[in-house]
């Protein structure tokens, strides 16, 4: 019994020498400049003059992680320690570090846009992200699996359900941001990518028209936007989009003044034949003033669209209201 336990023990202690021979060997030092930083890190660094105080009093005492670069022999990406690079970098600019090169742990060797998706999953699987970060991360992401894709890597699954998961979010969240992507105004997508606005509050102004979602802006500071603001305003464009109707409604009923018709025992006797071509025009105006209100509630029902199910029930009562128009007008 105690011999087995001691060769269970040897062989464990062998297996982490040569875990530790493995990661030694992996790690180098490696030349700063040689060391890329990914072009579009969009995670929050701050309290980088704090840290780069510590790495100088105490030296660095964590490796940043990197991975080669297949396309550029000699450089790596930086893949983990993007506020210790930044520090370094910092203490180096200001003369305050004595060396131009960094401990690194080489993971691999792969292109840019397989280092960014390593980069988003380990952030979104190791930390809680804000809002401001996801809505950064969604187009860059997106663009990365068509990257990987033109590469020739297998990406299965549909778009939004793959980045709503490399996210770790909803596939109803990544609906509200590429209804802002499509919809709101820029002062809008701005105060997302800004954090001063979240993406619930943003996606109820971009279902806003346009106008409405500027004289919002213009009435309150963006940061100060709820989504009860865009609510109201959204009140306020369906009762002005109801009178306008009825005005358009009143204006068909609309008839002339006394003083321009003549007199009635006079039409009654010789009554005028009826103008088709004012009829016809009338019945054009009818048909176009409905063809708009359709139009803009299929477009209400898009952008409010958040899964398939939603575009297809959109198009659904588009195909429906076409035909009722069509069949009137062969039957008119």
């Amino acid at each position: 019994m105690a011999k087995n336990f001691q060769f269970d023990s040897s062989i464990t202690a062998d297996i982490k020498a040569v875990a530790c021979d493995s990661f030694k060997d992996n790690v180098k030092m490696i030349e700063i400049k040689k060391i890329k930083p990914l072009a579009e890190n969009f995670y929050s660094i701050n309290e980088i003059e704090l840290l780069a105080d510590d790495i100088e009093r105490q030296g660095l005492k964590h490796n940043l992680v990197v991975c080669e670069d297949k396309e550029n022999p000699d450089s790596y990406f930086l893949k983990s320690g993007h506020r210790r690079f930044t520090a370094i970098k910092y203490l180096i600019d200001n003369n305050r570090y004595n060396s131009n090169y960094v401990p690194c742990l080489i993971d691999g060797n792969k292109t840019e846009s397989e280092n960014m998706l390593d980069l988003i999953m380990l952030n979104a699987t190791t930390r809680v992200m804000n809002d401001s970060e996801i809505f950064r991360q969604y187009e860059i992401l997106k663009n990365v699996l068509e990257n990987l894709k033109s590469e020739g890597k297998k990406v299965s699954g549909r778009l939004r359900e793959n980045i709503a998961k490399f996210l770790n979010v909803s596939p109803a969240q990544i609906g509200k941001i590429e209804n802002i992507k499509h919809n709101a105004v820029d002062e809008i997508k701005n105060a997302v990518e800004s954090g001063d606005i979240s993406i619930a509050t943003a996606n109820s102004v971009a279902r806003l028209p346009e106008q409405k979602q500027k004289e919002l802006i213009s009435e309150k500071n963006v940061c100060e936007i709820t989504s009860k603001d865009a609510e109201s305003k959204k009140s306020e464009a369906t009762s002005e989009k109801k009178m306008k109707n009825k005005n358009i409604k009143d204006n068909d009923n609309f008839s002339k003044p006394d003083e321009f018709e003549s007199d009635k025992s006079e039409i009654d006797s010789d009554p005028e034949v009826p103008d088709d071509t004012s009829e016809d025009e009338k019945d054009i105006e009818n048909y176009r003033q409905r063809l708009i209100e359709i139009q803009n509630t299929f477009a209400e029902k898009v952008a409010e669209a958040v899964s398939h199910s939603d575009i297809n029930k959109a198009v659904i009562f588009m195909q429906l209201q076409l035909e009722n128009i069509k069949g009137e007008i062969n039957n008119g």
